[in-house]
């Protein structure tokens, strides 16, 4: 990876991570993991991408466990285990379905990003039937996860592709959202 490339992957990590953090407060029960974990995908390479994912599922839970007071207990441990589990899950299944080629507005982003749903939801509706929680996988409430997940994808594909206008050389054209 050169140099610019390099330099272009850790400000759109550090964008995508202060999203993160950000979100996190202020939308603690319903963070985007799956549309973290498609974006990272799309546009970072391997380790950057896990890290990525990895790094806002640890925000998130410090956020979750400092500034939002969540109970410390055995249950809302395993909670936070199994959402980051379901992140990385969501990574995987994001990364199968875009391979090494996708345009970053295309009808296989979207299936990657409805597959990393699909992922992260089963994942963390295991661990609701193991540690409790199960109530809160309704239609309604998995719609509005869903939502929100749609919304903070398109605004994270909104601002890269604005990134990419305003800084082609250094984030690449459109049409290359995955790294090299």
């Amino acid at each position: 990876m050169t140099k610019q490339a390099t330099t272009a992957a850790l400000i759109w990590t550090t964008v995508l991570g202060t999203a993160a953090i950000f979100g996190s407060y202020y939308f603690a029960c319903v963070f985007p993991f799956a549309a973290i974990a498609t974006i990272a995908v799309m546009t970072l390479d391997t380790p950057r991408g896990l890290a990525l994912v990895g790094g806002t599922w640890l925000a998130n839970q410090v956020v979750g466990f400092t500034l939002m007071n969540y109970p410390t207990t055995l249950d809302t441990f395993a909670l936070g285990v199994s959402l980051g589990l379901g992140a990385v899950a969501a990574w995987g299944v994001a990364r199968l379905i875009l391979g090494s080629t996708a345009t970053i507005l295309s009808a296989q982003t979207i299936m990657a990003l409805g597959g990393a749903f699909a992922a992260y939801q089963v994942t963390i509706f295991a661990g609701a039937l193991m540690f409790g929680g199960t109530e809160n996988f309704t239609p309604t409430i998995i719609a509005g996860v869903a939502l929100n997940d749609a919304i903070w994808f398109a605004g994270l594909v909104a601002l890269r592709l604005a990134l990419t206008r305003a800084a082609p050389a250094m984030f690449g054209g459109e049409r290359n959202a995955l790294p090299a």
